[in-house]
C-alpha cells in the first residue's frame, strides 16, 4: 500500500524514569505514559488500516515480564539486550491502549545514562535518512527555553549526544521537551485526510463539440476545502448480552433487519403479509394518493447527464448575493503534471479576479446524476492560486420573506413618520457604533502582552466532536469511573470573553437604560366575564415586525393610548396578532381572535366569521366553497355556545337559511349539508344564555318551501359585475336539467 505508515514508539521504562518525580507524585514515566496514550487514542479513533502501530520498551528485566529481552533483531544478531517489543507491527486497538494504561513495567536496568557504543551511529543515522524515516525525540528532563525549565547536573550523554546526530539527519527530525510536547498534544487532534478528487474532467467555455474556435477547454480536478465532521458514530449495544454470563465470546453488537409487510384482510381479520425486497416498486406521492412506478418505467425519471462542468455566465460579484451560497466548498485546481492546462486555468482565475466577477457553472459530477448549478470564484494569493467552487440554488430552492424596514415608520394613514420610538436616535446609534468596536475580536486576545485575534477558526474546535472522544477514551479506559467534564478551554470557546465583559459593562448598562430594556415576565391567563377560549393555555401567539414597527397605536387594559406613551416592551406584551378573519385561512384567524387574552375581540370575530361564512355560500360556484362554509360554521357555533354568543349565532344561523332559499340562484345544496351535519340553533342545554329549546332547535332544520325555479332571467337587468354569479345560477339549472 503506498500510503502505509508505521510508527514505533520506544519508551524507557529504566529506573531513572520511575524513581524521580518530576512533578509532586509525577515521574517521568508517567508523563511519558500521558503523552504516549494521547497519541494513541487519535490513532485508534480514526481507525486507519494504513496506519500502523508498534511498542518497544528499553531497560526492561524479568521481575515483570516472562523475560528481559524479546525482539527480533537481538534474536538474529544479538546485542539488543533488555529490549522488548510489547505491542508487534499491527493496526491499534483498544488492546494497546490498556497495555500503555496498566501494563507498563518498571524496569532494574538503566538505558539513558549508561555507556553507549556510538560505533555504528554513522551507519543509522545514514540509512535512517535513506529509508526517509522520521525521528521525534520527546525527552524527559530536556532545557526548555520557551517554558524556562532546565535539568541540572545533565550527564554529557544526554546533553549532547542527541542533538548532535540529529543534526545529521536530512529527513525532519525534532527534539521535543515533555512539558512542549504535553501542551501541543492538549490541543484536539484533527485528522489528516488524504485529499480525493471529487471531480476529474474537463472545465468547458462555450461547446466545445460544435465549434473548437470559440470554445476552450481546461481539464481540472477539485477537491474537497470544507468538510462537516460528525461526531463518533454510535452504534446499537445490547445491555442485557453484557449482563449475561451464560454467553461465551459475546460482542454485545446488535444486528438489525428490515421486512416489508402489507395489511391483508382474512375473514374480517387484517393479517401482515410480509414481502420480499425484490418484489417492491416505488412510489411517488400525488397528494394523498400514492403513484406507482415499476422498474421498467424509472429510466423516465432520471435525467440523462454527461460528466462536466460547463460556464453558463458570469455574474459581478457585486451583484452575487451571499445567501445563495447552500453547500460546502471546493478548490478546482488543473489537471496534476499539465502545464498547459495549469496555464489556461491561471489565465481564467486572473480574468475573472481582475474583472471582479464570478462563473456561474453547470456541474453534473457523473454520467446521469441531476445537474447542479455552482458558483467558481477566483482565489489569488501568492504562491497559490485556483477557484473556489459552491453550490448555488435553483428557483426551487430559493425561499423569499418580505420583511418590514427597521429604519421607515408608516402611520395607518399612510404618512412616512421620521420620529417614533421605533426609530432610533443619534445617541442610539453612536452608542450602538461603540458596541460594535468595543467587541471587536480582531484585538481581543494577548499574547505575551500584544493584542492577537480571538477565536480563529484554526483555533476553534468543535467541543461536541472534542468531547465525545475524551469522554469514550476515558471510559475505555475507566470503565468504572465518572466521566471527565468538558475542558475549561472548550467551556471558554462557547462563552463571552471576560475582558470583553468587563471592557464593554458600562457601555452596555447605557444602552440598558437607553433602550428602557426590561424583563418580559409571562403572564398566567385570566378569566374574567369571558373566558376567551382556554385562556389558560398557553399562547401560540407571535409578534410580527411588522406589527412592531407599523403600529402608531397601542392598546393598554382594553384603551387606546398613543404610541408615544409606550414602548417596545410594553409593544411586546400588548401586540394585536389578529384582527380580521380572511378568506384564505378563516378558521386559523378566527381562533387567534377568540385566544386574544390582551383585547376582548370575541364579538369581532364572530361577526367577521358570519360575513365570511356568508360570502362563501354566496359566491361559490356549484359547490366548491361549501365545505370549507360548513368547516367554518361548525368552529363558530362551537364558540359562540362557549363564549356566551348564542344571540349572534342564533340570528346569523337564521340569516344563513333565508340566504339558502332566496339567493339567486338558489343554494338549497348548502343548506342540505346543514341538515345533514345536524348543525342547528344552540339550545339552553348547550349554553346557559340561550332561550331556545331542544324541541325548537330541531324544527329549525325543517326547510322552507322551495320556490320554483322555471323563472327567466332578464338579461337586460343582470349588472356586469353580477354576471359570474348568474352564469352560476344557469349551471345550476342545467345541471338541474341533466
Amino acid at each position: 500500500m503506498a500510503d502505509k505508515k508505521v510508527t514505533i514508539y520506544i519508551i524507557d521504562v529504566g529506573p531513572t524514569m520511575w524513581q524521580v518525580e518530576r512533578k509532586p507524585g509525577v515521574t517521568g514515566l508517567d508523563l511519558a505514559r500521558k503523552a504516549v496514550l494521547i497519541m494513541l487514542e487519535a490513532k485508534v479513533i480514526t481507525g486507519l488500516k494504513s496506519d500502523v502501530t508498534s511498542l518497544l520498551l528499553f531497560g526492561t528485566d524479568e521481575r515483570q515480564l516472562i523475560t528481559d529481552t524479546n525482539n527480533y533483531m537481538n534474536d538474529q544478531t544479538g546485542g539488543y539486550e533488555h529490549v522488548t517489543t510489547l505491542y508487534p507491527i499491527e493496526q491499534p486497538s483498544m488492546s494497546i491502549l490498556r497495555t500503555v494504561n496498566n501494563n507498563l513495567p518498571h524496569g532494574k536496568v538503566k538505558g539513558d545514562e549508561s555507556p553507549i557504543n556510538s560505533s555504528d551511529f554513522d551507519a543509522v543515522l545514514r540509512q535512517i535518512n535513506e529509508s526517509n524515516v522520521e525521528l521525534n525525540i520527546l525527552g524527559i528532563g530536556f532545557d526548555d527555553p520557551e517554558a524556562g525549565f532546565s535539568e541540572e547536573n545533565k550527564s554529557e550523554v544526554k546533553r549532547n549526544l542527541f542533538q548532535q546526530n540529529c543534526k545529521q539527519m536530512s529527513t525532519s527530525n525534532n527534539f521535543f521537551s515533555m512539558e512542549e510536547t504535553l501542551k501541543q498534544l492538549s490541543k484536539p487532534h484533527i485528522r489528516t485526510v488524504r485529499p480525493i478528487p471529487l471531480f476529474k474532467g474537463a472545465l468547458t467555455l462555450n461547446d466545445t463539440k460544435m465549434s473548437s474556435q470559440t470554445s476552450l477547454s481546461i481539464n481540472v480536478e477539485m477537491y474537497s476545502r470544507t468538510t462537516k465532521v460528525r461526531p463518533l458514530k454510535s452504534t446499537k449495544y445490547s445491555a442485557l448480552a453484557e449482563a449475561t454470563t451464560t454467553i461465551h465470546n459475546k460482542t454485545s453488537e446488535v444486528n438489525m433487519s428490515r421486512t416489508y409487510t402489507i395489511s391483508v384482510v382474512d375473514n374480517d381479520k387484517n393479517e401482515a403479509v410480509e414481502v420480499p425486497r425484490e418484489e417492491l416498486n416505488k412510489a411517488y406521492s400525488l397528494g394523498k394518493t400514492l403513484i406507482p412506478v415499476n422498474e421498467a418505467d424509472e429510466e423516465v425519471f432520471t435525467m440523462v447527464t454527461t460528466k462536466s462542468m460547463e460556464v453558463v455566465g458570469f455574474v459581478k460579484s457585486n451583484e452575487f448575493k451571499r445567501e445563495y451560497l447552500m453547500s460546502a466548498v471546493a478548490a478546482v485546481v488543473p489537471q496534476t503534471n499539465n502545464l498547459t492546462m495549469a496555464q489556461r486555468l491561471s489565465a481564467l482565475i486572473h480574468a475573472l479576479y481582475e474583472k471582479d466577477s464570478f462563473a456561474i457553472v453547470r456541474y453534473v459530477k457523473k454520467n446521469d446524476d441531476p445537474p447542479k448549478l455552482g458558483i467558481l470564484i477566483p482565489y489569488i494569493r501568492a504562491p497559490k492560486e485556483c477557484l473556489y467552487f459552491c453550490r448555488i440554488p435553483f428557483k426551487e430552492d430559493c425561499h423569499h420573506f418580505t420583511f418590514p424596514s427597521f429604519d421607515r415608520v408608516v402611520s395607518k394613514s399612510g404618512k412616512e413618520l421620521t420620529n417614533h420610538n421605533y426609530l432610533p436616535n443619534d445617541e442610539m446609534l453612536e452608542k450602538m457604533d461603540r458596541f460594535i468596536d468595543g467587541m471587536d475580536l480582531m484585538s481581543a486576545a494577548k499574547d505575551e502582552g500584544n493584542a492577537k485575534e480571538y477565536l480563529k477558526v484554526k483555533e476553534c474546535f468543535n467541543p461536541v466532536i472534542v468531547q465525545t472522544k475524551k469522554a469514550t477514551c476515558h471510559r475505555a479506559l475507566y470503565p468504572d469511573d465518572p466521566l471527565l467534564q468538558p475542558d475549561q478551554e472548550m467551556i471558554a470557546q462557547t462563552q463571552f470573553l471576560p475582558s470583553l465583559i468587563q471592557k464593554n459593562l458600562g457601555l452596555a448598562n447605557d444602552m440598558r437604560t437607553l433602550f428602557n430594556i426590561k424583563k418580559v415576565n409571562k403572564e398566567k391567563g385570566k378569566t374574567g366575564k369571558r373566558r376567551f377560549a382556554d385562556a389558560n393555555k398557553p399562547s401560540s401567539q407571535e409578534l410580527s415586525l411588522e406589527e412592531i414597527l407599523n403600529k402608531s397605536e397601542e392598546h393598554k387594559n382594553g384603551k387606546r393610548v398613543k404610541s408615544g406613551d409606550g414602548n417596545i416592551t410594553d409593544a411586546l406584551i400588548q401586540h394585536e396578532v389578529v384582527r380580521e378573519v380572511g378568506t384564505i385561512d378563516p378558521i386559523s384567524n378566527f381562533q387567534a381572535m377568540i385566544a386574544n387574552r390582551q383585547d376582548d375581540l370575541v364579538s369581532t370575530a364572530v361577526e367577521q366569521m358570519s360575513v365570511t361564512i356568508l360570502h362563501f355560500v354566496k359566491t361559490s360556484f356549484a359547490e366548491g366553497l361549501f365545505p370549507k362554509a360548513l368547516d367554518c360554521l361548525k368552529i363558530l357555533r362551537q364558540a359562540c355556545a362557549k363564549e356566551n354568543e348564542t344571540s349572534k349565532f342564533n340570528n346569523f344561523l337564521k340569516e344563513l337559511k333565508t340566504t339558502c332559499f332566496e339567493a339567486q340562484p338558489s343554494k338549497t345544496d348548502f343548506w342540505d349539508l346543514i341538515v345533514r351535519e345536524k348543525i342547528t340553533l344552540i339550545n339552553r342545554d348547550e349554553a346557559s344564555d340561550s332561550t331556545m329549546s331542544i324541541q325548537e332547535a330541531e324544527e329549525f332544520l325543517r326547510p322552507f318551501e322551495k320556490k320554483s325555479n322555471t323563472d327567466t332571467l332578464d338579461e337586460d337587468a343582470v349588472a356586469t359585475d353580477d354576471l359570474v354569479t348568474h352564469f352560476d345560477f344557469m349551471f345550476y339549472n342545467m345541471k338541474s336539467f341533466y
